[in-house]
């Protein structure tokens, strides 16, 4: 069962994690919105017809090195957003079960 303690803790870590949380999601957005951008650049240095240049810039070691940035940012933005989530249902259940101690049904 999950006491002050663990409640306290997780208020503390949501508490703690708000700029960082922030600072994730941003990146996470900005690695998504430059994405064409990386692309495009790659597009315009390559030769070939539409479709050839295309190709290359999607297969671009420049590319490739921003969808990795970008598969990392998004990993790092989903746990802790399932972390801050966590404590806050850890938060939710321990009041839930303080609420039901004081009204006697535990």
């Amino acid at each position: 069962m999950i006491n002050y303690e663990d409640a306290e803790k997780a208020l503390e870590f949501l508490k703690n994690t708000d700029v960082s949380f922030a600072k994730s999601r941003a990146l996470k957005d900005a690695l998504d919105e430059s994405k064409k951008t990386v692309a495009a650049i790659q597009f315009m240095d390559a030769t070939g017809s539409a479709a050839e240049r295309q190709q290359i810039a999607l297969s671009s070691e420049a590319y490739i090195t921003h969808l990795d940035k970008m598969e990392s940012a998004t990993m790092d933005f989903e746990t802790l957003k399932n972390r801050r989530m966590t404590a806050a249902l850890q938060i939710e259940m321990w009041r839930s079960i303080n609420s039901n101690m004081k009204k006697g049904n535990i």
